[in-house]
């Protein structure tokens, strides 16, 4: 999957995303989803949230999903 070079560290073509890595693309594509603007993420808050287990991470992607939802 492709991500943004920000998100992508010292990778190569090829090598897999390490863990937290991984957690932080996909939080910040829920807050892509969500529509929450670049300018109100939190980086640090988001890389701790990223380093935590993949089922708190799914969880706060849960979250942002169903915020997201009441807001359309």
């Amino acid at each position: 999957m492709p991500i943004a070079p920000s998100l992508g560290g010292d990778l190569k073509v090829g090598e897999d995303l390490p863990a937290t890595r991984a957690h932080e693309v996909l939080l910040h594509c829920a807050m892509d989803a969500a529509c929450v603007p670049p300018w109100l993420r939190e980086a640090g808050a988001t890389t701790r949230i990223a380093e935590l287990d993949y089922q708190t991470v799914a969880t706060v992607i849960a979250w942002l999903r169903a915020a997201s939802s009441r807001n359309f």
